[in-house]
């Protein structure tokens, strides 16, 4: 692959971006990329504000198919890619980080069908660009974390499918002795297999959230927040959403290892061709560090919707917890329910409540395996307005690896990933297997 058709111009004004909206991608697809290798390249992605105002960032971003390094469903998120690219040791706490992974797999059904599964060998090669400058967590002063990595995935057989997933991520911000200022956001383009649609689903995802903090006494500290999320869908036929919010929070350090809070969240979901849905949270918080080697924490509420002319109100619950028993051993524990939109039915909501569990141990020498183990239930809410009839997904993977570190700037990994969705749709559902190896270089 030319690394030249890769650079794009990640800043720019309100004026090149409606220039850029009437530019037709498929001839410059044609013109940058032989067709032989039948890629595809996303137009550049606009981060909208909260009220849809231009900014003059943007970002074009990439994250791992689901065909090779898959998680539950497409609705479990692997995470940002500012956290895949952490310093491994505490030492590297700046400047500029260059790395890139590479991986084949053998994906069993790489479109996720109840079917009719078809298997392919995946290849995908993801080139990574990262810069980092400042503590987001210690001292004072500004800091910024930015990434960027493209993922080129190629298929053996259906090379119709070939794309280039994209993912970048922004931290940046401010602290004072007794104030900070953050804002995080997110951008990716993926085009893999999710349960909710199954099938593949091009789609751009977008976040952006600003978080202002202030210690008003010696252990109380006050919040405000603003952000929101978007997802848009090449198809036509499937379901844009977006939702934008306001928070307010208190927390208090009760101990140097426990802290408490409270927080308020009101905001507004917007569904294409469907009513928006008025959105109130109330939940605690609860982080704990009883010993350096245990954490636990904890997010839980109540969440009002109001449409039309009724509402809801359900749980809502994000829980994490890490153990680390012994050097060379960990264990964690997640626990999460919310609600989500659907691309289907008119933007159908629908209920998540998962678990999901892991263990990482370092063997003799160079090697170290992991197993992590996941299961979720996703019931879609009848709506008799659209016609949208319940479904119920029941879905579980499990996934061993083992890793070997060659040096500090590269290791391979080989894996096996076994996942299911029991669904009562017979339009849905599936069985799928995924065995490969990934090499990660750091230069």
């Amino acid at each position: 692959m030319n690394e030249g058709s890769l650079n794009y111009v990640i800043t720019y004004s309100l004026e090149l971006r409606n220039f850029l909206s009437s530019v037709s991608w498929e001839a410059i697809n044609t013109a940058l990329l032989p067709p032989a290798m039948n890629l595809k390249l996303s137009r550049p992605l606009w981060i909208p504000t909260l009220m849809e105002t231009p900014v003059l960032v943007a970002f074009i971003v990439a994250a791992h198919g689901q065909e090779v390094n898959a998680v539950v469903d497409g609705r479990v998120e692997v995470g940002p890619v500012l956290e895949a690219i952490e310093p491994r040791d505490e030492e590297r706490r700046g400047g500029l980080e260059l790395g890139v992974v590479v991986a084949a797999a053998y994906n069993t059904n790489i479109y996720l069908s109840s079917t009719d599964a078809t298997a392919d060998m995946i290849y995908r090669v993801g080139p990574l660009i990262a810069y980092t400058q400042g503590d987001s967590k210690a001292g004072e002063g500004g800091y910024i974390r930015v990434a960027y990595q493209p993922t080129g995935v190629l298929y053996a057989d259906q090379q119709s499918n070939n794309r280039i997933d994209q993912s970048a991520g922004l931290e940046a911000g401010w602290k004072g002795k007794i104030s900070k200022l953050s804002y995080k956001g997110a951008a990716r383009n993926l085009g893999d297999a999710t349960a909710d649609t199954g099938t593949q689903t091009e789609r751009t995802e977008l976040e952006n959230e600003v978080r202002a903090a202030w210690l008003a006494r010696e252990k109380v500290s006050l919040e405000i927040a603003a952000g929101g999320w978007q997802t848009r869908y090449d198809n036509p036929s499937l379901v844009n959403s977006g939702r934008y919010y306001g928070e307010v929070a208190v927390r208090y350090a009760y101990s140097p290892k426990t802290e408490v809070g409270v927080f308020y969240q009101a905001g507004r979901l917007k569904i294409d061709g469907a009513d928006s849905q008025t959105i109130q949270q109330v939940a605690g918080s609860f982080d704990w560090q009883p010993r350096e080697k245990i954490s636990f924490k904890i997010d839980a509420g109540a969440e009002v919707r109001k449409s039309g002319g009724g509402s809801t109100t359900n749980p809502v619950v994000n829980a994490r917890f890490d153990w680390t028993p012994r050097e060379g051993t960990r264990v964690f524990m997640t626990a999460y329910q919310r609600q989500d939109v659907s691309a289907l039915n008119e933007g159908q909501i629908y209920e998540v409540k998962g678990v999901t569990a892991g263990i990482s141990q370092r063997l003799g020498g160079n090697w170290a395996a992991s197993l992590d183990a996941g299961y979720e239930e996703a019931s879609y809410i009848p709506d008799s307005s659209t016609g949208a009839l319940s479904r119920e997904d029941k879905i579980w993977f499990v996934r061993p690896a083992l890793n070997y570190q060659f040096s500090d700037q590269f290791d391979a990994s080989v894996f096996y990933e076994a996942s299911e969705d029991d669904s009562t749709d017979s339009d849905f559902g599936y069985d799928a297997a995924v065995t490969g190896v990934e090499l990660n270089f750091k230069f």
